[in-house]
């Protein structure tokens, strides 16, 4: 990255975070980029021009200790710790405590602790466009692979850059790698199909028993559960009063024995105190955003019913064959205005509301008679997610060893 860069991202960071924070949060953030770019360059001039000989060492990346690259940095924990260093690079403060419960090294984003590792690392693992940790390191003498967050029918736009500062960009399917090129013309020498690797957590939980994931999640009862994830331009609720037509649905909940948990978008704007004043009269329902409950394929696992949007999510929920309720809210913004997605807005299988009193009736309908979209789903799920058969974190392992030039595992 050259100084001009470098600037611009500053500047497209500061913008962004402005949105989301106060101005002196966000002038904060600038301050800790330029130290650390600073330091970087300080260090490895100074001192650690070449990296040192033995195991590769890998860099994860993501907002939350979550999806992809959340499964194939706890696979090589687990089966291959003797063959790699692995740490991950946390972007918020609470994923510091995630990454540390389960045994594993983690540096904060930027922070000057973290530069030796920075420097020596063979392999960045992402999920997110943008500038990150190996931005501001002075030569590139590592691999970029991306394993992006989701596979859905919400917008994105895609340029050139995007794909040519990455050494291999991961799809979860054949189809969804055709529709890449189609649609943004990516080299194809760095596509490759590997399937996403937090499909293989879904798998592994589904063989799990319930009762002992609500008990890692901290739910006291087993009542059917309803799981309600909207994409963070939604907010809380997409009709009406937010905060009303969510009471609403906490108490139907309620009066019908039903467990609701609230998972929001880590940067959906809602007005917390209200939300928990609401939430804390009803016991029936549990708030498990990413800071307190990270992994979102254990939820997945023990949900009874999905209720979401455009969110991405959904196309994951495939693989339990439970039933789906979609909220259709702004779909020329999402599936237009936003650009193309990764799957078109018609694959969508389930109850597709556009009203709270349509909401309600679809809520009843499901309670009543299940999933009346299973067959459908089951399609879908073999065209956006391919084979799921718990090897996809395998397959992201082939693709780092070609990359580097090592021996491959045969899956």
């Amino acid at each position: 990255m050259n100084f001009k860069e470098f600037i611009t991202g500053l500047k497209n960071g500061f913008v962004y975070l402005r949105k989301l924070h106060s101005i002196p949060v966000a002038f904060l953030w600038i301050v800790q980029i330029f130290l650390f770019f600073i330091g970087v360059r300080l260090i490895y001039y100074l001192y650690y021009q070449k990296k040192k000989k033995g195991k590769v060492a890998i860099a994860f990346s993501s907002v939350h200790y979550t999806g992809n690259p959340r499964a194939v940095y706890e696979r090589i924990m687990e089966k291959y710790s003797d063959k790699y260093d692995c740490y991950w690079v946390a972007k918020r403060w609470e994923t510091i405590r995630h990454v540390k419960e389960k045994g594993g090294m983690v540096f904060y984003s930027y922070s000057l602790l973290g530069i030796l590792w920075f420097l020596k690392t063979d392999v960045w693992i992402r999920s997110h466009p943008g500038l990150d940790v190996f931005s501001f390191l002075p030569n590139k003498n590592y691999e970029l692979i991306q394993l992006w967050h989701g596979v859905g029918p919400k917008g994105s736009v895609f340029s050139k850059e995007d794909f040519e500062m990455h050494d291999a960009w991961c799809f979860a399917s054949t189809y969804v790698k055709q529709r890449y090129i189609k649609l943004w013309n990516p080299p194809l020498e760095k596509l490759y199909v590997t399937g996403f690797a937090e499909m293989d957590m879904l798998y592994n939980y589904l063989e799990t028993p319930k009762e002992k994931l609500l008990q890692e999640i901290g739910i006291e009862n087993n009542r059917k559960i309803i799981l309600y994830a909207p994409t963070y331009d939604v907010g809380l609720w997409p009709w009406g009063d937010v905060y009303v037509e969510f009471e609403k649905l906490c108490r139907f909940c309620n009066e019908t024995k039903l467990v609701l948990i609230l998972r929001l978008h880590p940067y959906a704007k809602i007005k917390k105190a209200k939300l928990k004043r609401i939430i804390k009269e009803y016991g029936n329902v549990y708030w498990l955003d990413m800071p307190k409950e990270p992994d979102t394929m254990k939820l997945l696992a023990i949900a009874d019913i999905l209720v979401t949007d455009w969110s991405s999510i959904y196309t994951d929920y495939f693989l339990t064959k439970r039933p789906i309720i979609y909220l259709e809210v702004n779909k020329e913004y999402f599936t237009k205005i936003r650009g193309a997605g990764d799957i078109p807005p018609e694959y969508r299988a389930g109850e597709i509301v556009h009203n709270n009193e349509e909401f309600y009736e679809a809520l009843k309908t499901v309670l009543k008679e299940g999933n009346r979209f299973e067959k459908e789903q089951e399609k879908l799920l073999k065209i956006i997610h391919g084979k799921v058969d718990g090897k996809a974190s395998e397959r992201v392992l082939n693709v780092i060893e070609g990359l580097l030039g090592l021996t491959r595992y045969n899956i």
